[in-house]
């Protein structure tokens, strides 16, 4: 489906955000189109007041910054409060049940629950018991919202998402398998090089391809070559650094040349340079990157807008 020829209706048909693989392509799109509107009316100086007398909860497991600075300036921007929650300093901590949790944010007047870094069954359980939306912010094996951020920011960049090549290059993580489940869904092409066998499971693997042919290449080249996009992560693998598997899949000048001329560099931050990229490419005039965190704010909002009532 072409998304320009998309007409949207600025609803979507989950009351939650957990993961791409529940969305369909007509969801995507409604993701998509809200975060243009309300960026749109953000460059214009104008911020809705969509969350007027809402109090949002951000309960996370781990550090962060553009998740948590997203979603706390864009509650502010649209009216909104919010509570910040780090899980260590809550009963969860001290093995409180999720059911208990979630009921009790309920009770407390939350409209809506944001998470991060729990795992895929903590997340799902949340949903399940807390009778407000849940958004998944990252969890074990899916990050939807940096992946509707990113198609957003590929859709801004290109024009278009159908029939555009993306090569991911780097370690099959959730980053990932949310890349391609978001990117198969809206027709692109698909190319994925995973280093020392950190490669995409095969149940996220056979999910994507109902959507779209997925490329899997044994070098970066291969995967690189002809792309539109070039996508990587930072590495957990344990290969990295032995041998030259490294060099091989470090994202470097040379290796964008096997890329389309007008390719650009993508990567969810935060980057280390000289490991899985060069300094010259994450800051070279290809590199779209801090484009990528900004939309962050604009979808996270979106997100927000959509599913809270």
């Amino acid at each position: 489906m072409d998304i320009n020829k998309y007409s949207p209706k600025f609803k979507v048909s989950s009351p939650h955000l957990l993961n791409l693989a529940s969305l369909t392509p007509e969801d995507i799109y409604e993701y998509l189109y809200a975060a243009k509107a309300l960026k749109t009316k953000y460059r214009a100086g104008e911020n809705p007041q969509l969350l007027k007398n809402k109090t949002i909860a951000l309960l996370f497991g781990n550090v962060s910054t553009r998740t948590r600075i997203s979603f706390e300036l864009g509650i502010r921007q649209l009216g909104g409060d919010f509570i910040f929650l780090p899980k260590d300093e809550t009963q969860l901590s001290d093995g409180e049940s999720v059911q208990d949790t979630a009921e009790l944010l309920r009770r407390y007047g939350i409209d809506a629950l944001v998470l991060r870094s729990f795992t895929d069954d903590e997340t799902a359980e949340f949903a399940k018991f807390a009778q407000i939306p849940v958004i998944n912010g990252l969890s074990d094996s899916v990050r939807p919202l940096q992946l509707l951020s990113d198609l957003f920011t590929m859709w801004e960049h290109k024009g278009k998402l159908e029939n555009l090549k993306i090569a991911f290059v780097g370690d099959g993580n959730s980053t990932a398998n949310s890349l391609l489940m978001g990117c198969a869904k809206c027709d692109m092409n698909i190319s994925v090089a995973c280093p020392c066998e950190r490669g995409l499971t095969a149940e996220n693997l056979e999910r994507a391809m109902q959507y779209a042919e997925i490329q899997q290449t044994a070098t970066a080249e291969e995967a690189v070559s002809n792309a539109d996009i070039v996508y990587t992560d930072a590495w957990n693998s344990p290969c990295r650094g032995k041998d030259d598997t490294g060099e091989r899949y470090r994202i470097t000048e040379n290796l964008m040349k096997f890329a389309k001329p007008d390719a650009v560099f993508m990567h969810c931050m935060p980057v280390h340079r000289g490991k899985e990229v060069s300094a010259a490419v994450a800051d070279g005039p290809q590199s779209i990157l801090y484009d990528q965190a900004e939309n962050r704010l604009h979808l996270n909002k979106a997100a927000l807008a959509l599913l809270v009532k």
